[in-house]
């Protein structure tokens, strides 16, 4: 059993987190009905599809950097953390340099008139403009300080709306938009905010060993998973053009407020996971997640109903009429989004307990999975809803094989205390 003050402390830290989750995924809403109201039909297809990439390629330094860190600093004291978190700017800013480099040359080689080039030519202005929002996030995200990500989020937002809506009316302005909400961001963290500078422009050979052996595994897996989540919009761009990935985006949005609570609870979750596991609690670890998957699936469901009800007046008001299209694919995911928090807490186990290459097999196989399911889907019924259903088979693959990964090959032997009727009992 948990103790009732760690309780009280772990509730706290998960409201902070879904506020600052929350804000992110309003203003996202904001910004998504700001932009699909001014923007053409193909022009808005173009940023959800830009959208994607963006986060498709930031995943290459958050996945290679973020999970090992979280994991190696669980339990440590805060002068620990920062020796860690000074070898983790260092390669972070070797990453972003390596990133802004790749897409200036690919933007040489790319028609002029392409998606590809437009993204090569704005995304790192994105990179380097928003680098000390993202590590100061991460800082605090590894200190449990998630009060200060949720003001950090709240300027940056409120910034980023209030610029959009008086800026934005065509594709590029969103990108500047972005960048100058970045940049105004970033200056008032150096001026009111102290972090760990680094000491010395070395990055630790045990550190290095430590976020590299975690890194090579978890950056493939949170790659993977986001293109997992990527690749219906990807195909469908690719096969259906850019009106159907306009009706597909305008449903996909309203998951964030499904996965919200999940990101929230997940980021404080997986470091009381990490401890436990790293003290060698394997029972009341995988007991702890069972009951996180038990309440946040109850939590879930209540918000998954109010979407399938109200799924036609939900888009009416944030896309308009020339949406309708986006109902049926947003009720269908309203019944999969219910499968999620099982999938995701199952990760969590894996990279808790220092496995991120068994997190990386069950990610492929799902979108091994996916890939085959959105083939069907577009060739055989030609519509964005039967990839949608796609979905729900793909997520309910991936937790059968997450819990199978960590109760049979989670340690060197299975352990006597985690067992298929531990799962049924609780």
């Amino acid at each position: 059993m948990i103790p009732a003050a760690k309780r009280f402390l772990i509730r706290k830290q998960s409201l902070w987190s879904l506020g600052s989750n929350g804000v992110s995924a309003l203003a996202g809403l904001i910004l998504f009905g700001i932009s699909s109201s001014r923007l053409s039909a193909s022009d808005f297809g173009i940023w959800i599809l830009f959208q994607t990439l963006s986060t498709l390629f930031d995943m290459f330094r958050t996945g290679f950097l973020l999970p090992g860190y979280l994991q190696l600093a669980a339990g440590l004291s805060r002068q620990r953390k920062g020796h860690i978190f000074n070898s983790v700017q260092i390669i972070f800013l070797l990453l972003t340099l390596g990133q802004v480099l790749i897409c200036l040359a690919f933007r040489v080689i790319t028609p002029t008139d392409s998606l590809w080039h437009f993204f090569f030519a704005m995304y790192p202005l994105i990179l380097i403009s928003g680098a000390l929002l993202t590590l100061s996030e991460w800082w605090f995200q590894s200190n449990l300080r998630f009060q200060h990500i949720l003001l950090l989020r709240s300027i940056h937002r409120l910034l980023l709306i209030s610029m959009a809506f008086f800026l934005v009316f065509d594709l590029s302005h969103l990108i500047y938009v972005q960048v100058g909400a970045n940049v105004m961001t970033g200056l008032l963290i150096y001026l009111f905010y102290t972090m760990p500078q680094p000491e010395k422009w070395t990055i630790s050979s045990l550190h290095r060993t430590k976020l590299f052996h975690f890194g090579k595994y978890a950056t493939p897996s949170q790659l993977l998973s986001n293109l997992l989540r990527s690749s219906d919009t990807l195909m469908i761009s690719s096969v259906m053009g850019a009106a159907a990935t306009g009706i597909y985006g305008a449903a996909t949005k309203f998951l964030e407020f499904i996965e919200l609570p999940l990101r929230s609870f997940g980021a404080v979750n997986f470091n009381h996971l990490a401890k436990l596991a790293n003290t060698g609690k394997h029972k009341d670890a995988f007991l702890f997640a069972i009951q996180r998957i038990r309440s946040t699936t109850i939590k879930i469901i209540p918000i998954a109903v109010a979407l399938w009800i109200f799924s036609p007046e939900l888009i009416l008001f944030v896309s308009g009429s020339s949406y309708e299209g986006s109902v049926p694919v947003l009720r269908v995911m309203a019944v999969y989004c219910i499968l999620i928090p099982a999938d995701r807490y199952f990760g969590l186990l894996l990279e808790a307990f220092g496995r991120p290459d068994l997190n990386l097999i069950k990610v492929f196989i799902m979108l091994l999975s996916n890939v085959a399911g959105d083939l069907i889907a577009i060739f055989f019924f030609h519509t964005p809803v039967a990839v949608a259903v796609s979905s729900i088979i793909t997520f309910a693959i991936g937790i059968g094989l997450g819990l199978w990964l960590f109760m049979i090959k989670a340690f060197p032997k299975p352990s006597p205390e985690i067992t298929f009727e531990v799962v049924i009992d609780q």
